[in-house]
């Protein structure tokens, strides 16, 4: 009969080891990168939660919550420590079966955190008083060090078992810790998030207000006809001596009319202490009115502000079946700055009667406005992933590896070739100048100027690399060998440096500043100038001497790589940056926000088309080479149409993202309906944001539609 081979033991060498330093036992057997991971995630977390805890004073206490923090790990831990001692009797003793000893083990999980639930109060007056309490978040701390303990004893138990192990079997399973640091990770972030259930839960009223308006809006949205009449009788307030006062109106037969006598009185009296004296006494008569329904009175101070007077009299006024009102109303209390009460100041009384309001079968000019701003969003979303797709796909070509990769250039090639790049860039930006001037100025021609500069630019700048680069190799290689490499090695270093120069000096402004203040590093600025364009001039050298006697260099990896750092540079950016950035630069509004979003989206599309392209199918690409194809006819009928379809897909869907970002945009001055919503937002007309909502709501859904179906007949 063969016998069992028997687990080894553990090695209580090596638990101890990581019990005093987290991933030390593991570091010691030889599992170096998990022990070093444990030895930073227990570090990182426990600094982490020791610095959140400490968030609630206003004057933080370091050292305080890190004491707390430490002695609550010590508390938790041995209480992890006696269920585990109490799970080892039960399984020993009780559980004999398998699957109900694993079941006890996730029972013991539940149970430890349970217990930190109903006996969290105790285990947190275990690690202060209550005074050093108040000062420390004690629920996240609680959580955070019972999950740092738990992670602790697992290393413990993960060292013991790879010590007794040894490495030469596989390594536990790493779910656990991964899950703790999961747990603790979640309680720091409970926390820092102001997470607030019991507010959200009993202080909804505030958004049910709101909410109606905001759901329901389309009473806004369309115009109603109503018929306002207004009639006016002019009053003087105060009287002086001798003085009349305005005329009293005359009844018109069949139009409405309003009288008022005396039209010469003194205005209400408020004093300091409270008391009230009302003004004059006027008698108001009127008629012509609506019989049945109410008018209001109002009353207008001398420079126009009207208002409806409170306390001296009834201003809601039924009219009765003839069409006629009687009331009376005392003069009310009007302020009158000193600086215009000057000469006779009459006032004036209006009655005010309007009708019921009519569905006018037209949109309000709110509503008018809402669509002109989603028009605006959506057109511009269709420019800047138009223009974003017509710059992104030739930049795409030297974002792809398998394509840029192959690319080996002599040293002589690469230096004619950057000096005709800048001549043929040169010579197309004097030609673009003079013919923006033959054209009458940037001002009145500016696509014409444009599209004339980008082909000249492109188009000469793509000939002096080509030409330039092919003459120099020829004219060099006549030198021979060595002269040709330590001409083309000192030339290249000496291009080198120029962007060299001007990256020595960004450091001076950028990280010297920084450390020794702007003063002191702009007196050192040339220096660092030089020295950064000495550096990159000599490192050149040094990796052209390294590559002489007619070896390659790789300048496609070189363009690749290059070329990789500034797309995820630029994505990384969100475009609200860019949208504030261009606002200040072309003023607000739609402008600036199409060209932060086109800048957002190249960088996008680039690395979407550059990953179709790498993915293609390559045996189009070597039939083609076989055949002698140049790599321009290599691109047009082996590449693009493997890629034409999922860029197609990327494009339309880029599109939809770009709807929705334009309507962010617009919160920070980027034009569309974000920024007419923003303004209702602020003046608390919710109703109107309602209908922007809604609009965003049912274009992004139209699109989204739209997009489908292109993708449908076009993939």
């Amino acid at each position: 009969m063969t016998k069992g081979i028997a687990a080894p033991r553990p090695s209580l060498l090596h638990g101890i080891l990581s019990l005093l330093v987290p991933g030390l036992g593991q570091f010691v057997v030889g599992a170096r990168g998990r022990g070093s991971a444990i030895f930073a995630s227990v570090v990182v977390l426990g600094g982490l939660s020791a610095w959140t805890i400490s968030q609630k004073a206003r004057f933080p206490d370091f050292s305080l919550s890190f004491v707390i923090f430490a002695k609550l790990v010590f508390a938790t831990g041995l209480l992890l420590l006696f269920l585990v001692a109490l799970r080892a009797l039960v399984s020993r003793f009780i559980l004999r079966d398998a699957s109900l000893e694993a079941f006890s083990a996730y029972g013991m999980g539940i149970l430890y955190f349970l217990a930190l639930v109903v006996a969290g109060n105790q285990i947190l007056a275990t690690a202060g008083s209550a005074e050093q309490l108040a000062f420390v978040f004690g629920g996240t701390a609680l959580f955070a060090a019972g999950s740092l303990a738990a992670l602790w004893l697992w290393n413990v138990a993960d060292a013991a078992r790879i010590g007794g192990a040894g490495l030469g079997g596989h390594l536990p399973s790493l779910a656990l810790p991964i899950l703790l640091v999961c747990l603790l990770v979640f309680s720091l972030g409970y926390n820092i998030t102001r997470v607030d259930l019991p507010k959200a839960i009993t202080e909804y009223q505030d958004i049910s207000i709101l909410l109606p308006r905001i759901l329901w809006p389309w009473r806004a949205a369309f115009a109603y006809d109503q018929e306002v009449v207004e009639e006016t009788q002019l009053i003087q307030a105060p009287c002086p001596d001798g003085a009349i006062g305005p005329p009293s109106n005359e009844p018109q037969a069949g139009e409405p009319w309003i009288s008022a006598t005396p039209t010469c009185g003194e205005v209400g009296v408020r004093a300091i202490t409270g008391g009230f004296e009302p003004g004059t006494l006027l008698t108001i008569t009127g008629g012509g009115f609506v019989p049945g329904q109410t008018v209001n009175i109002l009353w207008k101070n001398p420079i126009g502000n009207a208002f409806r007077p409170r306390g001296v009299g009834e201003t809601e006024i039924l009219i009765n079946e003839n069409g006629e009102f009687t009331s009376q109303l005392n003069i009310p209390d009007v302020v009158i700055p000193e600086a215009t009460a000057s000469g006779d100041q009459i006032h004036t009384l209006v009655v005010r009667q309007e009708d019921v309001e009519v569905f006018g079968w037209r949109f309000s000019d709110d509503m008018k406005l809402a669509l002109v701003g989603m028009l605006e969003t959506i057109m511009m979303g269709l420019m800047a992933t138009f223009f974003g797709m017509i710059l992104a796909f030739p930049i795409s070509f030297l974002a792809a590896r398998n394509l840029m990769a192959p690319i080996v250039s002599p040293l002589n090639g690469i230096v004619g070739g950057i000096v005709g790049l800048v001549a043929g860039i040169w010579l197309g930006s004097e030609l673009a100048g003079r013919a923006a001037e033959a054209l009458g100025g940037l001002a009145n021609a500016p696509i014409q100027i444009f599209l004339i500069g980008a082909v000249l630019v492109i188009g000469l700048g793509y000939a002096g690399l080509t030409l330039a680069g092919r003459l120099f190799a020829l004219m060099l290689e006549r030198l021979g060998g060595a002269a040709n490499d330590t001409i083309s090695a000192i030339l290249l270093a000496a291009m080198i440096a120029v962007p060299g120069y001007f990256l020595g000096r960004g450091f001076s402004r950028g990280v010297m500043s920084i450390v020794q203040g702007a003063d002191i590093a702009a007196i050192n600025e040339q220096n660092f100038a030089y020295a950064g364009a000495i550096l990159l001039a000599v490192l050149t050298l040094l990796y052209a001497f390294r590559n002489r006697g007619g070896r390659g260099i790789p300048i496609g990896s070189i363009i690749y790589t290059t070329t990789r750092t500034i797309l995820n540079i630029l994505r990384s950016v969100e475009a609200l940056i860019y949208a504030i950035i261009f606002a200040i630069w072309v003023g607000l509004g739609p402008f600036a926000g199409m060209l932060a979003l086109t800048l957002h989206t190249v960088a996008s599309l680039a690395k979407l088309y550059s990953e179709a392209i790498e993915s293609i199918e390559p045996g189009p690409l070597e039939a083609l080479n076989a055949t002698g194809a140049t790599r321009l006819q290599t691109i047009v009928y082996a590449v693009i149409p493997q890629i034409l379809p999922p860029a197609i897909s990327f494009t339309v869907y880029r599109w939809d993202i770009n709807v929705r970002m334009s309507t962010i945009i617009g919160f920070v001055g980027g034009g569309g309906i974000g920024f007419i919503m923003l303004q209702w937002q602020r003046l608390y007309q919710w109703e109107l944001v309602g209908i922007a909502v809604w609009l965003i709501a049912i274009t992004v859904a139209t699109l989204d539609y739209v997009s489908a179906e292109i993708r449908e007949r076009t993939i």
